[in-house]
Order: structure tokens, then C-alpha cells, then sequence
């Protein structure tokens, strides 16, 4: 009997069936953070993710286009079962006992308060992985005193804890620059979870002129929002990174010999009359002295 023998597929069919998913066969689900991580970058997970029927897990909600794969973190409670692992668990029952026990560390952002707002600044907190130098996550208040009070919540040794201040009200870019610069000398690189340097700042009690107060050092006078910085009035809400104007009271002003009304030439006009002056003095003569003395 003749053996038969199927045509190979072509790899583009190959791909479409495999990359077929049926609905039954997959769940919509979403998550809050601290469950998965990229398993590829090792990035904390957060928002929709699909849930294979074989157990594996994918970024996005869509199953006919699968996101990347997102895996369980084997961290905290979850230990994998490979040799090595085996191994370290033989030789580490307490270590391992522990491991099994504590909770997966994860991300949270906190929120301001009305009491933070009255005060105009809170504390905010964060967690890295001791072997991750980027590996930093924003945590609550009761993660960061697990861990730094070394309880057993959390594994406090796979994990290093800190908090900073994060100023609330009417200009805030400049001042938690300046906090993020200063915390980074103890925390490389924890400015990546901190980017948008003004995050729930509220703005009220705007200093604001009418006019008739404050001047530029030229002497005009200016009406708007302005800032005090090191006792000096400057323009704009709030001190910046960026180029902008001192202003003067009318006092400083006087003292700066400074008039109020600047001056303005008309260098085309002085120049014609320069000149028309210069030709008028070309065309006169001196009176003729004719004869002798006339004594």
C-alpha cells in the first residue's frame, strides 16, 4: 500500500491557525496591578489582559491579536520548580517557608488628601527590588511600613523601601524637581515612576497685579500673575527651569535711575536731519573783505 503524504502547510496558513483563538476558549479579564508582569521586560502589569484556556496569559483584550505575555511574578508567593530552585528550597526550608508565606508586592498611587491640601504637600512612597536598579514601584503607606518595620507581610528582603516629600499647591515643578534631585543621590533612577513633576497640584491664592505696582527694568509696567523668588517679584505663577522676567516696584525703579516712560528715537529722521544740517553748513559763505582798512 501506497503511503500518503500530506503537503507541508506554508507557514503564513500555519501562523493564521495558530494565532486563531476561539471565544470559548479564552477569558476578558482585567487587573489592577501587582499580579503580572511582562515576561519579556519584567514591567509591572497594569489594565486588560486575556486568559488562555492553557493557562498562559496575554496583554490587551482582543484574542484574534494577541499582546505580549504576561507572566505570574516568582517572587513573594510563588517558587518555580525547576532543579536549582529545588535545590535552594533543600538547602533554605526556612527561607522557602517564608518565601511561601508573604505577599506579592504591588503597585498603588495615593492620592492627596483634603488635610494634604490644607498642609500643601504629602508623602508619597515607593518599593525597588534589591537586584533591580530600575525596578521601582509606587506603594501605599502600609506596604512601606511592612517593609521597613521588616514585618512579615511582605518580603522585606527582596525588596528596599523610601519616601519623599511631594508639594501640593501653586507651583510645584520647580520644588519636587528639586526633592526627586536629592532623593535620586540615595535612589538612582527613581524619577521613571515620578514624571509629570506638577501631578495633583492645586492652584489658588495666585499672587496677580492690576497695574501700577510692579515694572520691567525698562520701565514698562506690567499687570498679570507673578511669583516671589528669593524676595524678588518675577513674572509667571511659579519659579522655573525657564528664562523669565524680574520685575521692580516703583521704589527699586527710582533707585535704578530707570524712567518709567522709555525713550524712543527715530533713527531715520535724526539721520536725514544730520545731514541736511551738514549741507546747509557746506553752502555759507563768509562775508568778502574788499579793500584795506577803512580807518
Amino acid at each position: 500500500m501506497d503511503e500518503i503524504r500530506c503537503a507541508p502547510i506554508h507557514p503564513l496558513i500555519k501562523f493564521i491557525i495558530m494565532a486563531y483563538i476561539p471565544k470559548s476558549k479564552v477569558s476578558i479579564l482585567d487587573t489592577p496591578g501587582g499580579e503580572f508582569i511582562n515576561k519579556s521586560t519584567g514591567a509591572p502589569y497594569i489594565g486588560k489582559y486575556l486568559e488562555l484556556s492553557n493557562g498562559k496569559y496575554y496583554e490587551g483584550s482582543n484574542p484574534s491579536q494577541l499582546g505580549q505575555e504576561l507572566i505570574i511574578p516568582l517572587s513573594s508567593n510563588q517558587l518555580s520548580n525547576n532543579r536549582d530552585s529545588l535545590s535552594y528550597n533543600n538547602l533554605k526550608p526556612k527561607i522557602t517557608k517564608f518565601q511561601s508565606k508573604v505577599k506579592s508586592v504591588y503597585p498603588s498611587k495615593s492620592i492627596p488628601t483634603d488635610e494634604d491640601y490644607t498642609r500643601g504637600y504629602y508623602t508619597r512612597y515607593f518599593a525597588r527590588k534589591v537586584n533591580e536598579p530600575r525596578g521601582y514601584m509606587e506603594v501605599d503607606v502600609d506596604i512601606f511600613n511592612s517593609i521597613s518595620q521588616r514585618k512579615k507581610t511582605y518580603d522585606f528582603n527582596l525588596y528596599e523601601v523610601g519616601s519623599f516629600t511631594w508639594n501640593l499647591k501653586n507651583g510645584t515643578t520647580s520644588s519636587n524637581f528639586t526633592n526627586l534631585q536629592i532623593l535620586e543621590r540615595t535612589f538612582p533612577f527613581v524619577s521613571i515612576i515620578f514624571p509629570k513633576l506638577n501631578e495633583f497640584e492645586k492652584i489658588e491664592d495666585i499672587l496677580t497685579t492690576p497695574g501700577g505696582e510692579l515694572y520691567y527694568e525698562d520701565g514698562r509696567e506690567y499687570t498679570g500673575p507673578y511669583h516671589i523668588h528669593e524676595d524678588i517679584p518675577m513674572v509667571g505663577i511659579e519659579h522655573t527651569e525657564e528664562p523669565h522676567a524680574t520685575l521692580y516696584y516703583s521704589k527699586d525703579l527710582q533707585n535704578l535711575n530707570i524712567s518709567s516712560t522709555p525713550l524712543n528715537f527715530n533713527v531715520k529722521e535724526l539721520t536725514v536731519n544730520t545731514q541736511r544740517l551738514k549741507n546747509q553748513s557746506q553752502n555759507l559763505k563768509a562775508p568778502e573783505v574788499k579793500g584795506g582798512s577803512q580807518y
